[in-house]
């Protein structure tokens, strides 16, 4: 029987073991070289850059920025997040000098990355406003910016004259807004054409205000349509204030037209300020009724506002009584500083008015619309609260 020789012989397995030994050596040897080559050109940067956006994550892994970003620091701030935002904590004492320094060279050293970072920290929506590199003041309020610019001279009284009932009457308008200005002027929410009166009194100088129907004491007295009335339901309250605020533009603010009632209801009342605070807009009260609470809830609400002094015209026909109490105006505004007068424009009124503006001011007096008033009030209100 022949012998098979399909078998190894040991010394052929022996021969074959130290080949595959060999080749494993060799194989070994070379990931060693070749792990301690790529570190060295890692190190040296000759591999090229790593990082989040070099190579998408593995499944089933994180990607690797949504691990925390780690802080750093720009000389002379707070930390800064890496992605440019500042953290939770932002620190009071960051120093805007140096950090527009730091920010300038940086730009010096790399422009592209310097206006990239500039921009994350600058115009992230987390960084306090106080601490925006923009240096312009924010815009001014509504009723700021539809003011008439007055500047009255050191020392000298304020007078403010407010005519109500403004464009019902179309030849009375007429003459109010002939007189010398500036005069606040306060046209009714009903009355019609209100956008070319009004543009014609701000034409002639004169401040612009809306006179709002508000609900009387006594109920035979109307008081005109869309009227604020204390019993109406919330919803209706408002669309009735909504459609007189939408009457015209360019005014800055609003009193009350009548409203002895209305302008004694907290809830009503709340409601007109929460309005006005949102567009912006002053209040003046024309004081029908001691029991008002206007003046108390406009300054909880944080709306500017100033209150009547004198009624002008309660006799609309009688001249002397007229000029009696614009000599009662003058005594308040030369006690305090300031007043103001609520009149109408009746013939008598305009008449008087037309007479008493040129006498009062080489008396002394300045006469300022009611927003030269109101900013006053704020700036004695501002003074108090900081010797506090």
């Amino acid at each position: 029987m022949a012998r098979n020789d399909s078998k190894p012989s040991p010394a052929r397995r022996s021969d074959a073991a130290w080949n595959v030994a060999a080749v494993v050596g060799l194989l070994c040897i070379g990931i060693v070289v070749g792990g301690v080559a790529g570190v060295v050109l890692d190190r040296s940067g000759l591999l090229g850059s790593h990082g989040p956006d070099s190579a998408s994550p593995v499944p089933g892994e994180k990607a690797a920025d949504s691990k925390p970003a780690p802080q750093r620091r720009v000389a002379g701030s707070a930390p800064v997040q890496a992605d440019g935002r500042p953290p939770a904590a932002w620190e009071d004492s960051v120093d805007r000098e140096a950090l527009e320094a730091a920010f300038q060279r940086a730009a010096e050293e790399d422009p592209a990355e310097q206006a990239e970072g500039q921009a994350d920290v600058r115009e992230s929506a987390a960084l306090p406003p106080a601490f925006s590199t923009d240096q312009s003041r924010p815009e001014p309020a509504a009723w700021q910016l539809h003011a008439v610019a007055t500047v009255p001279e050191a020392g000298r009284p304020m007078v403010a004259i407010v005519l109500d009932d403004i464009g019902v009457n179309r030849r009375n308008a007429r003459r109010a807004i002939a007189l010398p200005g500036p005069l606040t002027l306060a046209f009714m929410t009903y009355a019609d054409d209100l956008p070319d009166m009004t543009a014609a009194a701000r034409a002639a100088g004169h401040e612009l205000m809306l006179h709002v129907p508000m609900q009387p004491r006594d109920p035979a007295i109307d008081p005109g349509p869309n009227v604020l009335a204390e019993a109406l339901p919330a919803a209706e309250l408002a669309q009735r204030l909504a459609w007189g605020l939408d009457r015209f533009e360019g005014y800055v603010g609003i009193n009350n037209h009548m409203g002895s009632r209305f302008t004694a209801s907290p809830e009503g009342m709340a409601m007109v300020m929460a309005e006005l605070k949102a567009r912006e807009l002053l209040f003046l009260d024309s004081l029908t009724a001691k029991e008002s609470v206007a003046g108390s809830l406009a300054r909880r609400a944080g709306v500017p506002f100033a209150e009547r002094d004198v009624f002008l015209d309660n006799e609309p026909k009688n001249r002397l009584a007229i000029e009696r109490q614009l000599a009662l105006l003058e005594q308040i505004a030369r006690e305090r500083g300031y007043a103001v007068g609520i009149g109408h424009p009746h013939a008598a009124t305009v008449e008087a008015l037309n007479d008493w503006i040129p006498e009062m001011r080489s008396r002394g007096f300045a006469l300022v619309p009611i927003s030269a008033v109101v900013r006053h009030r704020l700036a004695i209100e501002s003074a108090h609260s900081g010797d506090g």
